[in-house]
């Protein structure tokens, strides 16, 4: 797993399988977002696999499936509310991480946190979101 922290208390990364739910857990990962559609690439695992290993490690799991096409500042807002309602760090998870950090950085932007903070943690991060966030200023 190549988990990358985006802040405090969210990370993100490329699709997770059901073997790695104990060492997040053990990482203290207390919340999974998945931001990735079943069945998008052959051989990826099922979200109600990782959803059964998450619930045996006593994690709260959401499933907000999406894709850079269908997303909405809806599912920014829901993915806030997930972070807000965890009561520890959560691991995002989609394809690459991708459009996690853009769901995160859409939701840091909507609460009013300063776009240069968002595209530098995205940065260190490996992810170019400042074209999104020029979109979401212009």
């Amino acid at each position: 797993m190549d988990i990358k922290q985006l802040d405090d208390k969210v990370a993100v990364s490329a699709q997770i399988a059901p073997a790695d739910i104990g060492e997040l857990a053990r990482r203290g990962f207390t919340t999974l977002i998945c931001n990735r559609p079943d069945g998008e690439d052959p051989g990826q695992p099922p979200f109600e696999d990782i959803e059964t290993a998450a619930r045996a490690e006593g994690m709260q799991i959401v499933f907000q499936p999406v894709t850079s096409a269908t997303m909405e500042l809806e599912h920014a807002r829901r993915f806030a509310e997930a972070v807000d309602g965890s009561e520890g760090k959560v691991l995002a998870y989609c394809r690459t991480g991708t459009r996690c950090t853009m769901l995160w950085t859409i939701s840091g932007a909507i609460a009013g946190k300063p776009a240069d903070e968002l595209r530098d943690a995205a940065a260190r991060a490996g992810y170019d979101m400042s074209n999104l966030l020029q979109n979401l200023q212009g």
